[in-house]
């Protein structure tokens, strides 16, 4: 966890989610950028000339407010180095690029979260760059949500694909970094598991072995995210676990989707990995 990436427009979720981030990577050796973005979108009711004004007047404006920021964050005594980008261009795009260029390790984002069930699939922000981030794990913080220290990871799953350790790679390290519970939890349906289902756990077994886990079975209760949403509350854990299955995800719009609908209404940070194929 090298270089950490959060989106920041100086807003309450922003702010919150780089407190979050301050307190969950506190002592480890970092690179902390902070990406501004504005979208340069011409006014058809000024000349190039004043609209190339009014860009450069902004860009200069965003810049002075995120350097001053970055000046005082490095005076603090930490771990971290802080450094800003800018950019003009959409926030999804903006971030993408961001993760090539300065070598990404984990997007820290904060999330307002869904007014309505129609949110859900029609897409915000944070959606768009779930969908669009595809490389590197992802880290969404609700707004309302204060840091507690990680005594319990959930990790859900229903065993039906093989995990690679390429996938699962910055969950091993947080849960060692922060040496807490990891439980993996299976939500599938089924009473049993199948026989490629049973592979795909004892795989995931040696992948985490080195990890403090447990396994279970927990009873389907109504829906994927009501039962995770009642069993996170259950147990106080602090962060949930998901793979962003892009199949799932594009083709199952009309159904449940657990990352979708856990983004916005789930009261924990989600940790949301990229498969790997």
């Amino acid at each position: 966890m090298k270089n950490i990436l959060i989106p920041y427009n100086f807003s309450e979720v922003a702010i919150n989610a780089l407190n979050y981030t301050k307190q969950l990577f506190k002592g480890v050796e970092a690179t902390i950028y902070l990406l501004d973005v504005y979208v340069s979108q011409p006014s058809e009711l000024l000349s190039e000339e004043k609209n190339d004004k009014w860009f450069n007047e902004m860009d200069d404006e965003i810049e002075n407010e995120l350097k001053y920021l970055i000046e005082v964050l490095n005076r603090e005594e930490s771990s971290f180095t802080f450094e800003k980008l800018v950019a003009s261009n959409s926030l999804t795009k903006a971030v993408v690029n961001a993760i090539k260029d300065k070598n990404i390790d984990v997007v820290v984002t904060g999330t307002k979260g869904a007014k309505s069930l129609a949110e859900t699939f029609i897409g915000t922000n944070t959606m768009k760059m779930i969908t669009a981030i595809n490389d590197c794990p992802l880290i969404v913080v609700p707004m309302n949500y204060k840091y507690k220290p990680l005594h319990q990871i959930v990790f859900s799953t229903n065993y039906k694909r093989q995990y690679s350790a390429k996938e699962l790679q910055f969950l091993v390290s947080l849960s060692a970094l922060k040496k807490c519970l990891v439980e993996v939890v299976n939500l599938s349906e089924e009473s049993f598991l199948t026989e490629n289902q049973q592979k795909h756990k004892v795989r995931l077994r040696e992948m985490l072995q080195d990890l403090n886990v447990v396994y279970k079975k927990i009873d389907w209760e109504g829906s994927e995210t009501s039962t995770i949403e009642k069993h996170i509350d259950e147990t106080d854990s602090e962060l949930l676990v998901l793979i962003n299955h892009k199949y799932n995800f594009f083709n199952r719009l009309l159904e449940e989707n657990v990352i979708k609908k856990s983004a916005f209404h789930s009261k924990i940070p989600i940790l949301i990995l990229p498969e790997i194929t």
